[in-house]
C-alpha cells in the first residue's frame, strides 16, 4: 500500500468513529427495528427483502447484544468498505485524485451520509454493487477467471440485501456490447462464469419463495403498482423527481444526471465513463418508467447512483480545474450538499419542526418504558400492536418481548409466516396503538370482546410531540373487569397529552403496591 492508501484508510477509519458516536444517540427507525426482528428468525429470506440486512444484524447483536450499536455496527463498517472501494475504482479508471475525491464527496451527501449510519438494505447493496463492479473491471484486465466469477458472487450477495442488484449482470452486458473486442468477452466463458456465480444468489429466493407461494414475487409486484392498470400520474411523477434530488441534493443531481449521460458517449479504448453510465441507467431508467404511475421511493436508485457519483466526480472535476463557472457551480452544489446533510444530522433541525426526518428516530425507548409499565400492572397473556412498525420498536425497546399484529392485519406481512396469539377464554392482551381514531379495531374486537383503556403518552423528543399512542387493556368474554365500548367499535378515550402514569404504576415500578 501506498502512502496515499494509508492515508485514506485512516481517514476512513476516523470517519466511521464518528458515524458510530452518532449512531448510538438515534432510537431505531421503524425498519430497522423490523429488521431487527428478523434477525431473531434467521431464514433463506423474508417477505419483502433478502436476508442479508437480517444476518448482518443477527452477527453484530451476537457481539454486542440487542443495542442500537449491536444493530448499526453493520452499517457502518460497510461505509468503511464502500468509502474504500469509491477511492480504488476512482483511482483506476481515472485518477488518484478522482478516487479521494469521490468518498470524501460520497461522505456529505444525504442519502449516502444517512445510509452509512442506518441499518438498512442500501448499505450493502451500495457495497456490492461496486465490489462487483471492482471485480468485473479487474477481469476484463485479467486472463484469469477468479475476477469474473468473484464479481457474479459479489451480485449474488448484493441480490440478498437488495434484489435490484440483478440488474448489475444487465448492465455489465450493455457496456460489452460497445465494441467488438469488448463483446468478445460477452459470449465468452468467463461471463457465462459470472452469470452463473450471480445465480447462486437466486436460489435461496427461489427455494424460500417456493415454499411460501410466492410471497415475495406478490409483494413487488404490489409496492411497484403492477397489480393495477398502468395509468400516467402526474403528482407520481413530480414526487419521484423531487425526492431523487433531494436524495442527493438538488444540484448534485443535476450534475450527476449530466454526466452520466455525457458518459454514454464515451468511446475511448477503456470507456470508464460509458461503464459507470450503463452501471447508472439501467437502475434509474426502471424506477423513473415504474413512477409513471406510482413514485419510487428516494433510497430505491441509490445503487445505480453510486456508480454515477465516480463518473460525476470525475466530469466536473475536470472542468472545475479548466473554467472558473464550473468551480462556481461544483462550490455551491457541495455546499448547498453539506447544509442539507448537516440538518439531516440534527444540526439545526429545531427549524424544521415536525418536518424534522430525525423524529422518525425519537422517542421510541420511551414509549418501550410506557409499555412495560402498563404490562407490570395488568399482567397481560399477550402484547398486540397495530402494525408491524409498532410491533417491531416495542419488541426492541422492551427487552425482546415479543408482540404481535392483529391477526387480520398479518397477511402480506413477515408477521403472517411467525406463529400468532391465539386468544381463549380469559385471556388478556396489551393493546398498543398509534392510530389516531383513538378505538379499538371492530374485528380485534372480535377477538377480546372487553376493553379497558389504561391511558396514553407521547412519542417526543425535547417537549417536541411526535405521535400519540394509547394503551388498552383487551380480555376474553370470562375477563375479570367490565368495560364500555363505543358504538364506533372501540373504547372511549381521554383527550390525547403528556404521559401521566398513574400512582398506582410508579408505586408498582418502584416495588411498592398497587
Amino acid at each position: 500500500m501506498t502512502r496515499l492508501d494509508w492515508a485514506m484508510a485512516a481517514g476512513l477509519v476516523v470517519v466511521a468513529l464518528c458515524r458510530l458516536r452518532y449512531a448510538v444517540t438515534l432510537d431505531l427507525l421503524p425498519d430497522e427495528a423490523h429488521y431487527w426482528l428478523w434477525a431473531q428468525h434467521p431464514a433463506l429470506s423474508y417477505v419483502t427483502k433478502g436476508p442479508i440486512v437480517a444476518w448482518l444484524i443477527g452477527l453484530g447483536t451476537t457481539l454486542f447484544g440487542d443495542t442500537v450499536l449491536g444493530v448499526r455496527l453493520p452499517s457502518v463498517l460497510l461505509s468503511v468498505g464502500t468509502g474504500w472501494l469509491f477511492y480504488r475504482l476512482g483511482q483506476r479508471l481515472f485518477s488518484s485524485w478522482c478516487g479521494v475525491a469521490t468518498a470524501a464527496v460520497a461522505a456529505i451527501l444525504p442519502i449516502f451520509a444517512v445510509g452509512s449510519v442506518l441499518m438498512t438494505i442500501d448499505a450493502p447493496s451500495v457495497f456490492f454493487w461496486l465490489l462487483a463492479a471492482a471485480f468485473f473491471w479487474e477481469g476484463r484486465e485479467n486472463a484469469s477467471g477468479w475476477p469474473w466469477a468473484a464479481a457474479g458472487l459479489a451480485v449474488a450477495a448484493g441480490f440478498a440485501a437488495k434484489f435490484v442488484n440483478w440488474f448489475e449482470p444487465l448492465s455489465f452486458a450493455l457496456f460489452l456490447l460497445h465494441s467488438r473486442r469488448a463483446r468478445s468477452n460477452l459470449f465468452s466463458s468467463r461471463f457465462l462464469l459470472l452469470l452463473g456465480s450471480a445465480a447462486l444468489g437466486l436460489l435461496p429466493f427461489l427455494a424460500w419463495n417456493a415454499a411460501h407461494g410466492g410471497v415475495t414475487v406478490d409483494h413487488l409486484l404490489h409496492r411497484g403498482g403492477l397489480r393495477e392498470p398502468f395509468t400516467l400520474q402526474p403528482k407520481e411523477i413530480e414526487q419521484f423527481w423531487i425526492e431523487q434530488a433531494l436524495s442527493l441534493s438538488p444540484l448534485v443531481f443535476l450534475a450527476l444526471l449530466w454526466a452520466a449521460a455525457v458518459g454514454l458517449r464515451d468511446r475511448s479504448p477503456t470507456a470508464p465513463s460509458l461503464f459507470l453510465a450503463t452501471l447508472f441507467f439501467p437502475v434509474f431508467l426502471f424506477y423513473a418508467i415504474l413512477s409513471l404511475h406510482q413514485a419510487a421511493k428516494a433510497n430505491w436508485t441509490v445503487t445505480g447512483s453510486s456508480a454515477a457519483l465516480l463518473v460525476t466526480v470525475a466530469y466536473w472535476g475536470e472542468r472545475a480545474r479548466r473554467s472558473s463557472w464550473a468551480r462556481l457551480l461544483v462550490g455551491s452544489a457541495l455546499t448547498l450538499a453539506l447544509i442539507e446533510t448537516a440538518f439531516l444530522h440534527g444540526l439545526g433541525s429545531g427549524l424544521l419542526g415536525p418536518k424534522n426526518p430525525l423524529l422518525r428516530a425519537r422517542g421510541w425507548a420511551e414509549i418501550g418504558r410506557e409499555a412495560e409499565g402498563y404490562a407490570l400492572l395488568s399482567h397481560p397473556d399477550f402484547w398486540i400492536a397495530n402494525d408491524y412498525a409498532v410491533a417491531s420498536e416495542i419488541a426492541f425497546y422492551a427487552h425482546r418481548r415479543e408482540v404481535f399484529v392483529p391477526n387480520f392485519r398479518r397477511e402480506g406481512t413477515q408477521f403472517a409466516l411467525w406463529p400468532g396469539y391465539r386468544p381463549t377464554p380469559g385471556s388478556r392482551a396489551l393493546y398498543i396503538s398509534s392510530e389516531t381514531e383513538g378505538i379499538v379495531p371492530t374485528r380485534l374486537l372480535g377477538e377480546f370482546p372487553k376493553a379497558r383503556y389504561l391511558g396514553g403518552a407521547w412519542r417526543q423528543w425535547n417537549g417536541q410531540r411526535i405521535e400519540y399512542f394509547r394503551f388498552w387493556l383487551l380480555s376474553g368474554p370470562d375477563g375479570a373487569y367490565n368495560s364500555s365500548v363505543s358504538p364506533g367499535g372501540g373504547t372511549t378515550t381521554s383527550r390525547p397529552g403528556l404521559s401521566s402514569r398513574s400512582r398506582s404504576w410508579n408505586q408498582a415500578r418502584a416495588g411498592g403496591s398497587p
